[in-house]
């Protein structure tokens, strides 16, 4: 059966790194490769299970740094020690049943979104298709002038584009527009049977017209048809973007921990 695994483990975000000039190398593990890259002179691997036997297999590689992706007890046995903790990001489980992602919702945001679809003015659409290096340049520097302004790091546009060229069919557009004006778009990135939401941008009529919850309950409702089971939407910061994570708690997803970073010295 095929396995959820993080955007940093998949196999379009490391083609895209290695178009990128930042090539990492793939080892083979008990329960699948592992991708690692080299950072601040050390190396560093991304783990997407808890496998003791792939943790031992990184110790022997000599393999330094360890992105947990759950917290294991095998990490201390090897001798490494946590120097990170533990991050949580929202996951989002889909169901080709609407009424089932309906259920899900906290009822405050399925009210937004009910009252949203009521108020959607006319000539105004809700679209889907695969992102267009070309057709879509507009939206990378549009979500680009928008982190600048809003002071937030997002991904950089060259890894957007790089992935795209790696896996044509990977990066998917969802669009509010009106008059066929872009209002409003969220990018995902679909590896293996999940969808990792990648960059967004909306306008202030975006804004008004409830475009996150519109475009999300597109996404929600259109990729199961793409064999997408997981849909994960990010960090959850409670401290710095409470909204933030109120939206994404709110849509449906539940919060998972992270297994932090752990360092061993050799």
């Amino acid at each position: 059966m095929e396995t959820a695994q993080s955007l940093q483990q998949s196999e379009v975000f490391n083609a895209a790194l290695a178009r990128l000039g930042r090539a990492p190398s793939r080892l083979p593990l008990p329960d699948g490769p592992a991708f690692i890259l080299r950072r601040f002179g050390l190396s560093l691997a991304t783990r997407p299970r808890d496998c003791p036997k792939a943790y031992a297999a990184l110790a022997k590689k000599r393999i330094r740094l360890i992105n947990a992706e759950s917290e294991s007890a095998a990490l201390s046995e090897l001798g490494y020690r946590q120097i990170l903790q533990p991050a949580h990001i929202a996951e989002l489980q889909l169901s080709p049943h609407e009424a089932a992602l309906r259920a899900a919702m906290h009822p405050k945001w399925r009210r937004s979104l009910a009252r949203f679809e009521a108020d959607l003015p006319a000539r105004s659409t809700l679209s889907h298709r695969a992102f267009d290096p070309e057709r879509d340049a507009w939206l990378l520097k549009a979500e680009a002038k928008q982190a600048r302004a809003r002071r937030y790091r997002s991904y950089p546009a060259a890894l957007t584009l790089a992935m795209s060229q790696a896996s044509p069919k990977a990066l998917r557009l969802f669009t509010l527009s009106h008059d066929d004006r872009p209002q409003a778009a969220m990018l995902f990135v679909l590896h293996g049977i999940r969808a990792t939401y990648h960059i967004g941008w909306t306008s202030a009529e975006g804004r008004d017209h409830g475009a996150h919850w519109l475009l999300m309950w597109k996404a929600m409702r259109e990729l199961p048809a793409r064999r997408i089971t997981e849909l994960e939407l990010g960090l959850i910061d409670t401290d710095d973007g409470a909204p933030l994570a109120r939206f994404k708690l709110g849509s449906g997803a539940r919060p998972r921990s992270l297994g932090g970073t752990w360092a061993r010295l050799f």
